[in-house]
């Protein structure tokens, strides 16, 4: 095994060598969900409604944002085990907690993606969406991405491998590979074909499948595996880690959905599709912060766990407090941008005029919480990575559920304003809640560690 050993060298360079790729794959994905928001705009010229179909999309997506909650269980557990054993060295380890994570991957992927499809009309009911023909492009949605999920749940358990590696520039080339298909099929798909939000969930699909495809190529023609997959290399007890670590990450992703789910029917029923479609562009448009920010929180997480399997806890506050100074500084960058150029960068994904206002209104008010979703994000890999998930998972799932009161009680003064001031405050509260939290367990990492080792020795069996 020849993972990329961040507890020792450069602390800078070693962070960059993990984040790069990291970040790159992180505008990768960017590319590929506004690409799919970029065309379905302008399914006007195959004579579809633009706002019928990216709100159709937008509620199937919150299909595939839930499924994400049960693949970051898999995921965000074998990451961290696979980091923390690469950090001690512990080459059976990796390869232990790599095929038991890829396994709790295939196994969540079927059953999720069986679940999607058997129930996709029942699940679009909840959004209670008022009209037909809204309702019917976003079942076809959920029936194709939904029904066929099962390529992204086996691809992200790849993915988690190489990430506790340190090896993120293989993630980026074979995200790369689907993003460039689904840049090629969805213009095909979507107008040429004439298929519309059909097309853009078929591209979709097919892009995921050829990440998966060049996965399992890459791992079969290796000639020298970082890590081997066998079924005798399947235990409980490695099962029961990843899922200790994963299921709070997990668990905190769904509960977002949720909450997102009731916020997205409470603006389709109070204001319309206007503003539901609204609401998906400037969530889209928002990635410029949370997916780059996500980016780097696994890199964070992969960066803590090496060094917390090693005992480097001096390491683990010099980096974690140095990407927080490049990091922090762009989140504001982004919160300026949004709040004096929103029209701008609405305008180059929707042209409707009263998608465009609603759109701008939003990404304008919404420029605010964009340093605290950093804050969150860095937060959140400091965590995870010394396996302590349940702490972001705390604040994330009381700072969502405090989403819809808020939005209750600033409705009436504030009409849909008061729904992204109330999303506004909730992330305030996730970020501020995860500095304080981070600054105080930066001071802790030695206590942290010891109570960790002595629990798993007690937990170890006694022999004669």
């Amino acid at each position: 095994m020849k993972a990329n050993d961040l507890t020792q060298g450069s602390i800078l360079k070693k962070i960059i060598l993990v984040a790069l790729p990291v970040l790159f794959s992180s505008i990768a994905q960017m590319a590929y969900n506004l690409t799919d928001m970029f065309w379905i705009g302008r399914v006007d010229e195959i004579g579809l409604s633009e706002q019928s179909a990216i709100t159709g999309v937008g509620t199937g997506g919150y299909v595939t944002w839930f499924a994400f909650g049960l693949i970051l269980i898999a995921k965000i557990g074998t990451s961290v085990k696979v980091s923390h054993a690469a950090g001690a060295h512990d080459h059976v380890g990796v390869e232990r907690h790599a095929t038991n994570g890829l396994l709790i991957a295939l196994v969540l992927g079927v059953l999720f993606s069986v679940f999607a499809f058997t129930f996709r009309t029942q699940i679009v009911g909840l959004f209670a969406i008022p009209d037909p023909e809204t309702e019917r492009l976003a079942v076809t949605y959920v029936s194709i991405c939904g029904g066929l999920l099962l390529f992204q749940f086996v691809s992200a358990g790849f993915g988690a491998i190489y990430e506790g590696l340190g090896k993120t520039v293989v993630n980026l080339g074979v995200m790369s590979v689907g993003l460039v298909m689904n840049m090629i099929l969805d213009p095909l798909f979507i107008l040429v074909f004439r298929m519309g939000v059909a097309g853009a969930a078929l591209a979709t699909v097919i892009a995921q499948a050829c990440t998966l495809t060049t996965y399992l190529f890459l791992y079969v023609t290796y000639s020298r595996r970082y890590f081997l997959v066998h079924p005798r290399l399947i235990e409980t007890k490695a099962i029961k880690n990843i899922l200790r670590i994963g299921l709070p990450a997990g668990i905190q992703s769904m509960f977002f959905t949720v909450i997102s789910i009731l916020i997205a029917r409470m603006i389709l029923v109070e204001f319309g599709t206007v503003a539901m479609a609204a609401s998906r562009v400037g969530s889209q448009i928002e990635q410029f912060t949370w997916m780059i920010g996500g980016g780097f929180q696994t890199a964070i997480t992969v960066f803590v766990g090496q060094n917390f399997g090693a005992g480097k806890f001096d390491r683990i506050r010099r980096g974690t407090l140095g990407l927080s100074a490049l990091l922090m500084p762009y989140a504001a960058i982004v919160a300026i941008l949004f709040a004096l150029r929103a029209e701008t960068l609405v305008r180059l994904f929707v042209g409707e005029p009263d998608t465009v206002a609603f759109s701008t209104e939003y990404l304008s008010l919404i420029s605010f919480a964009q340093p605290f979703m950093m804050l969150e994000a860095i937060g959140g890999g400091l965590f995870n990575g010394v396996g302590l998930s349940k702490i972001p998972s705390f604040s994330g799932i009381t700072g969502n559920v405090l989403r819809i009161p808020l939005a209750r009680l600033l409705i009436p003064t504030l009409a849909q304003t008061g729904v992204w001031w109330a999303l506004n405050l909730s992330d305030a509260f996730k970020g501020g809640f995860l500095l304080l939290a981070g600054v105080f367990l930066l001071f802790r990492l030695e206590k942290v560690f010891v109570a960790r080792a002595k629990k798993r020795r007690a937990a170890e069996p006694i022999h004669a």
